[in-house]
C-alpha cells in the first residue's frame, strides 16, 4: 500500500516536529519553508562576530526528571547540549535605587522579599508558597486529550495542583501585585514577564518560576537556530524533505462550500506557480495568513472570525540587538531600569528599558565581548507605513537604535563607544521572515481569555467543513513557546494516527 505523503506549511519547530512523527508513523512528508532557514520564530542570526537570538530565553523540560524532558528525548534533541540555569533570572530597579531580584530558587526569593519589605510577609508567603505547591505539577504531552483516557491520564498529572490552580487561574498577575504595601514590589512583580497583557494569569508566572526554581527549565547554550537546525537535521535523517525560499500562495482544495459537500484539502500552491499534491495539508504557519488568504476565509465559522476579531495577539516587537567589547558576565542577566527621560521610540513612549545579555552563552561571542538585547513594544502601523520608503525606514531604525546605545550609555557609561555591531528587527523583519501576522511574536498574547479557552477544550486543530487538513503551532496552543509548538507537532500525528485507525508511534528513532 502507498504510504500516505503529508504536507506541512513552515519550517518552525511545530512544523519540524510534525515532520518527525509523521515519518515516525510512516508517512511521507515535505515541508515548505518560505526561509531559507529552519526554525520560523525559534531562530538567530549572525553579524560579524556576533549572533543574534530572537527567541529562546529559556526552555522546558530541560531536565531529565521533567515530564516534558521526554519530548526532546522522543525528537533527539538536547543530549549534548549544555543547559545554563539561572540563579537571578532579571532584577527590576526602581528611581529611588532599590532593586528587587527575581531569583529562581524559591527560597533565596521569600527571604529578599521579606528583606525588602517585611510589612508584606502574608502576601509574600502567598506568592512563594504558590511557587512551591506550582512545582508539583507535571505539563502533559497530550496537549489534547481526545478520550477518556487520556483525559484521566491529564487529570492524574494535575490532581497534584488542582487547589492551587483552581485559586490562581482566573488572578492577573498585575491584580496580586496590588496587594503589597512596597511600591517597589507592587511594580516589579507584573514587569518581570515583559510585553504581556494588562491581565497576564499569575498561573501562568507561578508555573513558570517554579520551573525554574526545580531546574526544569533553562537557557540551551548555542541559542535559537541551534536547536532549530538539530531538529531539521533529524527530520532529514529521517527521510523528510523541507523545501526552503517557497513560500506557499494557496491551500488546494477538493470542493468548496458552495457545492454543497464538505471541502477536502489535497495540496498547496507556491508563490512560484508550483502544485504539490498529498493526502493530508498541515498549516504549522501563521494562523491568520492561513484562514485569511491562503484559504480565502471559505472555511471560518463564527468562534473562529470572533476569534480573530476580538482575541489579542501579542504585541508587534521591536528588537535592538548590539555586539559590544564589554564583559557582562557579572550583569543581571536581564534587567529593567527606569529612564532619566523617556524615549519616543517610533511612536510609542518608554519610560522604562528591559536589557538582556548573553554573556553566559560563549557562543554567541568573543571573549570578552557581550550581545545585548533590548526588546520594546512597536507601533506595527507606524513601521508598515514607512516600509515602501526604504530610506525613511532605515533611517528610522538608525535612530531607534541610536536612542537605546545612547539610554544605555547613561546607565553603563563608556557603552557606546565599545558598540560593534548594531542589529535592528521591526514588527515588518518579524513579518518578511516568518509571516507572522502584524509581527507578532508569540501567537496571542497570554491573557486570562487565552489562558481560560487552553485550560478548557483549547482551540480546535481542524476546520469546519474541511477534510485531510489541520493547524497547529502558537495560533492554536497556549503560550508561544518552543516545547508548546513541538508538542502541537507530536499532537497532530497522533490525532492524524487516530482519525486513521492506526496506532500512534511516539519513540524515538535515535
Amino acid at each position: 500500500m502507498r504510504a500516505k505523503t503529508i504536507l506541512i506549511i513552515g519550517a518552525g519547530m511545530a512544523g519540524l516536529s510534525a515532520g518527525c512523527y509523521a515519518r515516525r508513523n510512516g508517512y511521507e512528508s515535505h515541508i515548505f519553508e518560505l526561509h531559507f532557514l529552519p526554525g520560523g520564530l525559534c531562530t538567530s542570526w549572525r553579524r560579524g562576530e556576533y549572533v543574534f537570538d530572537g527567541a529562546v530565553r529559556y526552555l522546558n523540560g530541560t531536565s531529565p526528571q521533567s515530564n516534558t524532558h521526554a519530548l526532546w528525548e522522543e525528537l533527539g534533541i538536547l543530549h549534548d547540549t549544555p543547559i545554563h540555569y539561572y540563579e537571578e533570572f532579571s532584577r527590576y530597579e526602581d528611581r529611588h535605587g532599590r532593586a528587587f531580584k527575581l531569583y529562581a530558587d524559591v527560597d533565596r526569593l521569600e527571604a529578599h522579599m521579606l528583606a525588602l519589605s517585611p510589612v508584606d510577609a502574608k502576601p509574600i508567603r502567598e506568592f512563594t508558597g504558590a511557587i512551591r505547591q506550582f512545582t508539583r505539577m507535571a505539563l502533559p504531552l497530550d496537549l489534547t486529550p481526545a478520550d477518556l483516557l487520556e483525559w484521566a491520564q491529564l487529570g492524574g498529572q494535575m490532581l497534584p495542583v488542582a487547589i492551587p490552580a483552581l485559586q490562581w487561574i482566573t488572578v492577573p498577575l498585575h491584580e496580586f501585585a496590588q496587594r503589597f504595601h512596597d511600591p517597589l514590589l507592587r511594580a516589579a512583580l507584573p514587569a518581570f514577564f515583559p510585553l504581556t497583557p494588562p491581565d497576564f494569569p499569575a498561573m501562568f508566572a507561578l508555573a513558570t518560576l517554579a520551573e525554574m526554581n526545580d531546574r526544569e527549565s533553562g537557557y540551551p547554550i548555542g541559542g535559537s537556530l541551534a536547536l532549530a537546525e538539530t531538529l531539521a537535521a533529524r527530520y532529514a535523517a529521517a527521510g523528510g524533505q523541507i523545501h526552503y525560499k517557497s513560500r506557499v500562495r494557496r491551500i488546494l482544495v477538493e470542493h468548496s462550500p458552495n457545492d454543497g459537500r464538505p471541502g477536502r484539502a489535497i495540496g498547496v500552491e507556491l508563490a512560484d506557480g508550483r502544485q504539490h499534491y498529498g493526502d493530508i495539508v498541515i498549516s504549522a504557519c501563521d494562523g491568520h495568513s492561513t484562514l485569511f488568504d491562503l484559504l480565502d476565509a471559505r472555511y471560518t465559522d463564527e468562534a473562529t472570525r470572533s476569534r480573530y476579531q476580538e482575541m489579542q495577539p501579542s504585541k508587534s516587537l521591536l528588537q535592538v540587538a548590539l555586539g559590544v567589547a564589554q564583559d557582562f558576565a557579572d550583569a543581571p542577566p536581564m534587567l529593567n531600569f527606569p529612564l532619566r527621560r523617556p524615549l519616543n521610540l517610533a511612536g510609542i513612549l518608554h519610560d522604562r528599558l528591559v536589557l538582556k545579555h548573553y554573556a553566559f552563552d560563549p557562543t554567541l561571542a568573543p571573549p570578552g565581548k557581550t550581545v545585548l538585547s533590548v526588546w520594546c513594544e512597536a507601533d506595527y502601523a507606524f513601521w508598515k507605513g514607512l516600509r515602501a520608503d526604504h530610506a525613511a525606514y532605515d533611517a528610522a531604525k538608525d535612530r531607534v537604535a541610536d536612542q537605546i546605545i545612547g539610554a544605555l550609555d547613561v546607565r553603563y557609561p563608556g557603552l557606546r563607544a565599545r558598540v560593534e555591531t548594531v542589529d535592528v528587527a521591526t514588527p515588518i523583519t518579524y513579518e518578511r521572515y516568518t509571516g507572522n501576522w502584524r509581527g507578532a511574536f508569540a501567537g496571542w498574547a497570554m491573557s486570562m481569555r487565552k489562558m481560560l479557552t487552553m485550560t478548557g477544550l483549547g482551540m480546535s486543530k481542524t476546520l469546519p467543513n474541511l477534510g485531510n487538513f489541520y493547524m497547529i503551532g502558537q495560533w492554536v496552543e497556549p503560550g508561544g513557546n518552543v516545547q508548546m509548538s513541538a508538542a502541537s507537532g507530536r499532537d497532530v500525528i497522533k490525532e492524524v494516527c487516530r482519525a486513521e485507525g492506526r496506532p500512534f508511534i511516539a519513540g524515538s528513532n535515535a
